[in-house]
């Protein structure tokens, strides 16, 4: 009943906001969809766009999605309409040419639901007897192209299920194609209990693999990777043991999109390894959630510590804490440490990296935090060597311990700020800095292709959910595959030490 209180919310405009926050949609929403041409909506994910301009490029030039505003724009026609320019035209050729390239993509997070609600629709039909993730979803990859489920039951009586119960008509084609409501295809490939592993082996592919396989092919002679004789490759009760018989190395799926050369006697990391998290956002700054509930949250998880790091001061359109404000939070946690023993909550602090590489905040401050993250969250549009130089000043920081999402990508929106890998990890390892791996679904920032690079050097990586509210602890998986898709075991990652060891490290690290 407070909504209307607020400047330029009246009761319509509420009702609309109280249905959509209980429903997750709105009439007034669908209604407005369906009178616009489906690819507009995209155009406002453009920096430098407004809805005025929109409207205009709609009614007036008959603009309706990114391939008509490139064309626009790369014929220089763009420039030459009121209130646009040239200027923007080329603020807008590499972020439609960025879109345009990702736009079959789907983010790992995304595919993983909507593969999760197929597996529980499949698993109901009569027929299917087991149901897997294969392809690249299988291996982890941070951008799916389409959903590959591989199915173990009888393919005529699936298609007849299929079509009287999930009320699907599907063409006699392996796989079966489905078009989700989303976008994205789900390919169901079927087979045998008996043909299950082989098919799983090939279906789930990566390049590491495809080398393996196509080196086989080669010197026994196979006709096909794809068609080997049943008294070689038949029956077998899994992948690993099918891997002996053929004389190739099983290596875990996440692994086989990389040329890692993976030690027999080392463990990739699991799950349950990871004892607690950090980079964790409450309403204190810009979380959804108070303090106390993610705090509550996190133990429900079975972790056994925290790190609160909310935003800084600089970033003020994130209620970044003002000093005097981090005081009484600390104060709070003191508070909540001592209620929710043995359970420990760190205090840190997503300190914004300035434009000249120093951080938020005077050292006296900085010296109170048990850890700090420093994070970009401005001035991205410095060269990338500028952007390299202020990242390493910050690593020279004797108070940063963790640099949080170190690249600056948003998957499907931008690429981030390029900084050369190389100097960069060099820096965090020569100042013995952690470098987090940010578990956001649309960040998953570190790159997975440089934590082998990373783990080489020495640097420890944190495997953090920058959550803004209790669902975003439970992206932490998501960073567990990637650890995995980078080589990394347990030992190379931060929050797999237990509460007393971690304690032990920020004191040791402290201000070094």
């Amino acid at each position: 009943d407070r909504l209307q209180l607020v400047a330029g919310i009246g009761e319509t405009s509420a009702y609309n906001i109280l249905y959509y926050a209980k429903s997750g949609s709105s009439a007034l929403e669908r209604e407005t969809a369906a009178r616009l041409p489906p690819g507009l909506p995209e155009l406002l994910d453009l920096n430098g766009l407004g809805v005025q301009q929109i409207q205009y490029l709609w009614q007036e030039q008959e603009i309706i999605d990114l391939d008509g505003l490139q064309q626009a724009c790369t014929s220089h026609r763009l420039s030459r309409w009121p209130g646009f320019g040239s200027r923007l035209e080329q603020q807008l050729i590499p972020q439609i040419k960025f879109k345009l390239q990702h736009a079959r993509d789907f983010l790992f997070q995304t595919a993983g639901d909507i593969a999760d609600l197929w597996q529980q629709k499949l698993l109901q039909l009569p027929s299917v007897v087991r149901v897997e993730l294969t392809g690249q979803i299988r291996r982890g990859n941070e951008l799916i192209q389409a959903i590959d489920l591989l199915l173990q039951g009888d393919p005529e009586l699936l298609k007849d299920e299929l079509l009287h119960i999930l009320g699907l008509a599907v063409e006699n084609s392996d796989p079966i194609l489905i078009r989700d409501p989303s976008g994205i295809p789900v390919k169901l490939w079927l087979t045998t209990a008996a043909d299950y592993p082989r098919r799983q082996l090939l279906l789930t592919g990566g390049q590491v693999f495809q080398k393996q396989l196509s080196q086989l092919r080669q010197e026994k002679g196979l006709e096909s990777e794809l068609r080997f004789s049943e008294p070689e490759l038949g029956g077998q009760p899994d992948e690993q043991t099918l891997c002996t018989q053929l004389g190739i190395q099983w290596i875990a799926p996440e692994l086989r999109d990389t040329q890692i050369n993976f030690p027999a006697d080392r463990t990739l990391i699991e799950m349950q390894d990871i004892k607690g998290m950090l980079h964790v956002h409450s309403t204190w700054s810009d979380g959804r959630n108070s303090l106390e509930e993610m705090v509550r949250a996190t133990i429900k998880l079975g972790y056994t510590y925290l790190g609160i790091s909310d935003h800084s001061q600089a970033a003020y359109y994130a209620h970044g804490l003002k000093p005097e404000r981090v005081k009484v939070q600390w104060e709070r946690i003191e508070a909540l440490n001592q209620y929710y023993q043995p359970f420990h909550i760190f205090k840190g602090i997503e300190a914004d990296i300035l434009k000249n590489g120093s951080l938020d905040y005077d050292e006296e401050l900085l010296a109170g935090f048990d850890f700090v993250i420093a994070s970009i969250h401005s001035h991205f549009n410095l060269s990338p060597r500028q952007q390299t130089d202020r990242l390493v000043r910050a690593l020279q920081s004797p108070f940063t311990t963790i640099l949080g999402h170190p690249t600056g990508r948003m998957l499907l929106a931008r690429s981030g700020y390029h900084p050369d890998h190389e100097v960069l990890l060099s820096a965090a390892a020569e100042y013995g800095k952690i470098i987090e791996l940010n578990c956001s679904p649309k960040r998953l920032d570190l790159d997975w292709r440089y934590l082998a690079s990373a783990r080489e050097l020495g640097i420890p990586i944190a495997i953090d959910p920058d959550a803004h509210g209790v669902d975003g602890l439970e992206t932490i998986p998501q960073g567990v595959t990637m650890a995995r898709k980078g080589g990394l075991s347990a030992a190379d990652v931060l929050n797999t030490l237990d509460l007393n060891s971690i304690q032990a490290y920020f004191q040791t690290r402290k201000h070094v």
